[in-house]
């Protein structure tokens, strides 16, 4: 009988004395982007010749916007994927399928989510570039702003592939999360 009343007795604790952790449950995502890209400044300076600058890679800027669906199944880790456009050039304009796992940081009870991420996607559209990906991390926070609704910050570093050469670009993310749970 003792056994039952101290399994009890932990059930009662660990099981409902606790806060639960926030959650953004299932979410959606729409965001603008903005992107330098970093060898540039390089690769422009070592161009001697008009040859060798019509070879370099498209694009010193990377504009766009995308779009996530996704659910955070634990208080730690989320999982989204949606659409991805990119503005590098004008014969660049590239559409991605992309997926991007999420890792939450910091205090699990406060409002603001501080989170790290990685992306991948693949290019799905007909452009200049007949193979394109793109890879990256980035860092973040969403604010809740009402019920289920929030804003989202980021600053990421990516890799662009097209046609097997890289252009690595830093930058800015500014977007607006709407989410499934009202109790943030």
């Amino acid at each position: 009988m003792r056994k039952f009343y101290f399994l009890f007795l932990l059930i009662s604790v660990f099981g409902f004395a606790q806060e639960k952790p926030n959650k953004l449950g299932v979410f959606g995502t729409f965001d603008a982007n903005v992107g330098f890209d970093l060898g540039d400044i390089i690769r422009t300076n070592q161009a001697k010749t008009d040859y060798e600058k019509s070879q370099l890679p498209p694009g010193k800027f990377n504009y766009g916007f995308s779009s996530q669906i996704g659910f955070q199944p634990l208080n730690w880790f989320a999982l989204g994927g949606g659409l991805r456009y990119s503005y590098i050039d004008p014969n660049y304009h590239m559409l991605y399928a992309m997926v991007q796992p999420t890792f939450f940081i910091g205090d699990r009870k406060e409002e603001d989510f501080l989170y790290i991420y990685g992306n991948y996607g693949t290019k799905i559209n007909q452009t200049a570039t007949k193979q394109g990906d793109f890879v990256g991390l980035g860092i973040g926070k969403i604010e809740p702003l009402g019920k289920h609704f929030g804003h989202k910050f980021q600053i990421y570093l990516e890799d662009q592939i097209l046609d097997n050469e890289g252009n690595i670009f830093i930058g800015l993310s500014y977007g607006i999360v709407i989410f499934s749970n009202k109790n943030l």
